[in-house]
Parts: C-alpha cells; sequence; structure tokens
C-alpha cells in the first residue's frame, strides 16, 4: 500500500528524532518493542533530547508510560513525552485523565508541492552546508533565535555537539549571510519519499526580513528536488503564518507532555 502524505510526514518527524541522537554526544536512543526513548547529552528534559515516543499504534498506552518510567528513572531524569493528536489519542486521554496538561500543542503541517523559487535581496548570498563552518554558522544562528521560544541558547548548542554528523547526505541546509555574516539558515531532513524542514531561524538583527521565509522556501524545494512527495514541518507560533502563506496545510497537531524526574530514582 502506498503511504498517505500524513504517513511520510510521521515517518519524517520520527527520523528526526533518530538524527537529533546522532548529533548528542553522548547519547542514548533505545527503540524497540513499538517505542523509541532518547537519553540525550544533558539532563534538560526537552523534546529531541529527553524524550520518549510510541512509533507503533498498536503498543497500549500504559505499557508506554511504564516503559518510559523505567527508562528515565533508571538515569534520574525527567523527560518529554511527545503525542500525535490522531495517532495518540488513548495516550493522551490516560495523561488527560491523569491530570496532565500539554506544555506545548504545535501543528504538524505538510506540503505536496514545490514553492516559487525565492529572489535574493541585495546583499544576501545563499551557501549549502558542506562544510563544518557552516553548521556551525547554524548553530550559532539558532542559539540565538531560539531564545525567543524559551530554549536556552546554550541548550541548542547541546543539539549539535557532534556537528560533523549533520553533514551527512541525508541532510540539506542552508545558511544566508550578508557581507559575511550569518543570518538565517534552515535544513531538510531527507527520508525516503518525504523530507521535513528543521532548524529554521533568523539573528535577531535579520528579523522581519523575509530571510526566514527565504531558508524556508530553499528547504522545502531541496526535498522535493531529492524525490520527496511531501515536506513536512512542526511550527512554531512565529512560523505558522509564514509556512501556511507558502501553502503548508496543518495535518495532525503535536502535544508535548513534561514528567519530572520519575520518583522511584531517588529510591
Amino acid at each position: 500500500m502506498t503511504p498517505s502524505p500524513d504517513d511520510l510526514a510521521d515517518a519524517n518527524l520520527l527520523q528526526a528524532l533518530r538524527e537529533h541522537a546522532r548529533w548528542q554526544e553522548p547519547c542514548t536512543c533505545v527503540e524497540e518493542g513499538g517505542v523509541l526513548m532518547m537519553a540525550g547529552a544533558n539532563a534538560f528534559p526537552g523534546a529531541f533530547r529527553n524524550c520518549v515516543v510510541r512509533v507503533d499504534a498498536g503498543v497500549p498506552a500504559a505499557e508506554v508510560l511504564q516503559r518510559a518510567h523505567a527508562f528515565f528513572a533508571q538515569r534520574k531524569r525527567g523527560y518529554t513525552l511527545l503525542a500525535r493528536a490522531s495517532r495518540d489519542a488513548d495516550l493522551i486521554a490516560a495523561l488527560q485523565t491523569a491530570g496532565m496538561t500539554p506544555l506545548a500543542d504545535s501543528p504538524c503541517m505538510l506540503i505536496d508541492q514545490a514553492v516559487a523559487e525565492p529572489e535574493l535581496p541585495a546583499g544576501i548570498r545563499i551557501e549549502r552546508m558542506t562544510e563544518l563552518r557552516h553548521v556551525q554558522d547554524a548553530v550559532a544562528i539558532n542559539a540565538e533565535a531560539y531564545e525567543a521560544l524559551k530554549l536556552p541558547a546554550a541548550e541548542t548548542r547541546v543539539f549539535f555537539g557532534r556537528p560533523q554528523e549533520v553533514l551527512s547526505p541525508r541532510i540539506v541546509g542552508f545558511v544566508a549571510y550578508r557581507d559575511g555574516v550569518p543570518l538565517s539558515t534552515a535544513l531538510t531532513l531527507l527520508s525516503g519519499e518525504g523530507a521535513g524542514v528543521y532548524w529554521v531561524g533568523t539573528a535577531a538583527a535579520a528579523r522581519r526580513s523575509g530571510l526566514g521565509e527565504l531558508c524556508t522556501r530553499l528547504a522545502t524545494n531541496a526535498g522535493f528536488a531529492a524525490g520527496a512527495r511531501v515536506v513536512t514541518l512542526q511550527a512554531s507560533p512565529f512560523g505558522e503564518p509564514i509556512y501556511r502563506r507558502l501553502g503548508y496545510r496543518t495535518y495532525d497537531r503535536q502535544l508535548r507532555f513534561r514528567f519530572p524526574v520519575p520518583e522511584s530514582a531517588g529510591a
């Protein structure tokens, strides 16, 4: 059976978690029995760092929660559970019944055709990520940019503890420069017939200049150029209006539930 656009987009999200595990040092990523659990480079309890997601909808919600509790109790860490509204309704219901509310509720979006190529503003140069310096420039941009989403700059840098791993055939990245200064960036993660746009960011000095949209257009089209049938992303409140204007539509919602260090960790 041919995978649906929604299935391809969701598969890319799962692949993005695996990629982020490769980028961190150290990182333990265990995927077995239909559940993926990641203990990242430090104890920061956020998504893509210390997190759990169900990859097989047939695994009961209670089992997912029990296994996550045991995994993170052993490591004495808090964590985030990622739930997709259309695929994890039982998990979400179980958590809400237990009195939990999501820390975040973000649209998962996709597009199934290329967008118009951007026109470069005067003085802007685009470079593809082919060297370590490009990754370092992208990290510097996002360390600043994601503070607006309450992600500390130091934690952004931790995500890229092994920057050489970003220079992979599975990743296509872009950095926008003016006079040699890196200002905006985005990268595309390839997963067969799906692709995803991640780490879209713009330095404070260049915000509202259109460079974020420019890099998003380049990253989107890079996915289709690589053979993807669908390109996906998870939108922040800042990016969602831009992505809708480009033609992305919401196909699901991602809820993030934050768990403290399991009580048995102190036993």
